[in-house]
């Protein structure tokens, strides 16, 4: 090699290494390079800012002098993975540094990478001669030019993309970064591993670089405790807003002033159906009305709400499903009208579509209200009852148990609720349980149901008594369970299993009590008998009853005072507000909820053929008693002796 002269490599230094910084910004960026994957995007191709124009000050902020943090609430599918995409591509092609992505999971990070990182890397010609040995399926190579590149970890020359999930304390705190993106943080943990917050972790990381930026996206979730809405509020809070084509002001569209030219019915099932034909929006201001082909041509921009924001370098936007030109406004509204009445099905609504935060149902004013739904059963069970289950709730002197019906829809009856005093460690009270668990419960033209599966709670002091008479009894689908309290953790935690006291291994489920208490709550507040909708039995007169059940099913002040005994309240915990359930009631009794919350998690273990129960129950059929508690299960699952129509418990 020829040796260079001071003069050469000053001029070689100043060519390559003495870069202004760049001024194309984000969408500039992915006008002039990006393109869309096919089998990724919907519209694959050259990338077009214009064609959503609510990304481009979005994309930009992250190029903004000044600006250091940029936050976006959200609906869903407005083209955030593709914005997060942009800033990626943009930094490593022109602006190189080191960049890290966080998803909620690891799993979650892996998938991102393989299946939005990687096209596009292998699609867009200016990334594609960047990063290193990238296979035609996305996926990178083990052995590289450095041997470093994974599926999680990136290289290109002068930086590296780091891809890492919010529960995972080692990734997040491992290197300096420059540039920060946090996908979904209201599915973040509360805390990564115990360190601490994951995005305040991960941000910990950025203090060396004085031109650091970062992204927090999510679509929000619950009122008072979703991290991307607290965000949003201590940023400049621009909302995409649309001017009126009759006074010209500008206004955020919502579902609230919206209207809908519609029809609905209701189905023998009892579930609601509604055809939506028309959707036209309504000026707060003048009155005059507007359909979405129209309002979609009319002047739109983004309208600050907290210009102060500006000072601190927060730059926080606002973005509906009324922006995105993906979304139709009539299968929205269809949505929401057949989801209204239904606070889970509220929810995902209200998140997904509208990006804002919902409201907890809970916190009822007393038991009045219930007492007075109680209505009369003709019989053990009242039609529409297709299946049993049962839940067990494990005190140091006694047992609570209770014996719920379910229909389609998850429709819901009370049957039974009582107590079996005693010790658990005494065989009369395991003895008292089998006489409720193993009868037959009768409808009014003598058919029976038995109980399909029961979930018994096998925390505090006698955890091995519950154990073993699940072990004895797990072929007619007694379960020991384990209540988890964590926030975000689904009704159905996962499976695991545990040894009894002989050395045998039988199946443990593990519970999100704190998820439950919510679904019950949220059921709770249906007023209108239906889908999901709890119904709470009247006992007969004793003297009226043809069976002792009639007059003392258990349903009286004491169960609904237990019910109602917890609610959300808000505590202070790593510096962030998180709302957790408090026991408010006096005598600190909530042995009710907790029996509805394991038997909704009872219904949610099985794989439930309504159709099918529905056939066998409404057939008259006598014979087909047993057969209608028969499971029901997969091709290679172990068949079960007693139980319900199902495929088994998932899991085993």
């Amino acid at each position: 090699m020829a040796v260079k002269t001071a003069n050469e490599l000053w001029a070689y230094i100043s060519r390559r290494g003495l870069k202004p910084l760049p001024k194309t910004s984000v969408s500039e960026w992915a006008d002039t390079y990006r393109m869309l994957s096919a089998g990724i995007s919907a519209e694959p191709g050259r990338w077009r800012t214009s064609r959503a124009p609510y990304q481009k000050e979005i994309m930009d902020a992250f190029t903004q002098p000044g600006i250091h943090c940029v936050v976006v609430k959200s609906a869903s599918q407005i083209g955030k993975s593709d914005i997060m995409n942009n800033v990626i591509g943009r930094f490593a092609h022109l602006d190189p540094a080191t960049i890290m992505m966080i998803q909620p999971t690891i799993d979650m990070a892996q998938d991102y990478s393989k299946t939005r990182i990687a096209p596009m890397i292998r699609d867009t010609k200016v990334l594609s001669s960047l990063f290193y040995d990238v296979k035609a399926k996305g996926e990178a190579v083990g052995k590289t030019r450095d041997g470093n590149n994974t599926i999680l970890s990136k290289i290109f020359p002068g930086g590296r993309l780091i891809m890492c999930g919010a529960n995972s304390p080692a990734g997040l705190a491992s290197r300096p970064v420059r540039v920060l993106l946090a996908d979904e943080v209201d599915r973040f943990p509360d805390s990564a591993g115990g360190e601490g917050d994951p995005v305040d972790l991960a941000a910990k990381r950025m203090t060396t670089y004085w031109n650091y930026v970062m992204g927090l996206f999510s679509t929000p979730t619950f009122a008072g405790e979703s991290r991307i809405e607290a965000e949003y509020l201590e940023g400049t809070q621009e909302e995409w807003q649309h001017e009126c084509p009759n006074c010209h002001e500008y206004h955020l569209l919502t579902h609230r002033n919206m209207i809908t030219d519609h029809a609905e019915h209701t189905d023998n099932q009892g579930k609601r159906h509604v055809t939506v034909h028309a959707v036209s929006w309504r000026c707060p201001d003048c009155g005059f009305t507007f359909p979405e082909r129209q309002m979609r041509h009319v002047p739109q921009k983004y309208v600050m709400q907290n210009a102060s924001a500006l000072k601190k370098g927060v730059r926080s936007f606002f973005v509906n499903c009324w922006a995105s030109p993906w979304l139709p406004w009539i299968k929205v509204m269809q949505e929401w009208l057949e989801a209204q009445g239904d606070p889970e099905r509220e929810k995902v609504v209200v998140n997904t579509r509208f990006g804002e935060t919902y409201e907890h149902k809970g916190a009822f004013d007393g038991i009045d209200g219930f007492l007075r739904r109680r209505e009369t059963y003709d019989a053990e069970l009242p039609d529409g009852v297709l299946i049993l289950t049962a839940a067990v709730d494990t005190q140091d002197n006694r047992l609570e148990y209770e014996i719920v019906g379910w229909g389609e829809n998850e429709e819901c009856w009370g049957i039974k609720k009582g107590i079996i005093l005693g010790a658990p460690d005494t065989a009369a009270v395991w003895k008292q349980l089998d006489e409720q668990l193993d009868r037959e419960y009768r409808f009014r033209n003598g058919m029976g149901l038995l109980v399909a599966r029961t979930f018994i709670d096998s925390g505090g002091h006698y955890g091995k008594e519950v154990y073993a008479y699940c072990q004895r009894h797990l072929a007619r689908q007694r379960f020991a369970i384990k209540g988890a309290s964590t926030p975000g953790v689904p009704i159905i935690h996962k499976y695991s299993k545990v040894k009894t006291s002989r050395g045998r291994t039988i199946p443990l489920v593990l519970i999100g009590t704190d998820s439950g208490k919510q679904y019950v709550m949220d059921r709770l507040a249906i007023d209108v008998p239906g889908p999901k909708y709890f119904h709470f039995p009247q006992d007969l007169p004793e003297n009226e009853a043809i069976s002792e059940l009639l007059w003392n099913r258990g349903y009286d002040e004491i169960y609904f005072r237990g019910l109602i005994a917890e609610q959300r309240v808000p505590r202070k915990k790593n510096g962030r507000v998180v709302w957790q359930w408090e026991n408010i009631a006096k005598d600190k009794r909530n042995e009710p909820l907790d029996l509805r919350v394991y038997n909704l998690a009872c219904l949610h273990s099985m794989n439930v053929d309504w159709e099918q129960l529905e056939q066998l129950v409404n057939s008259g059929n006598t014979n087909e008693k047993t057969q209608k508690s028969a499971p029901k299960v997969q091709k290679n699952a172990v068949k079960r002796s007693f139980g319900c129509i199902k495929r088994g418990l998932r899991g085993d």
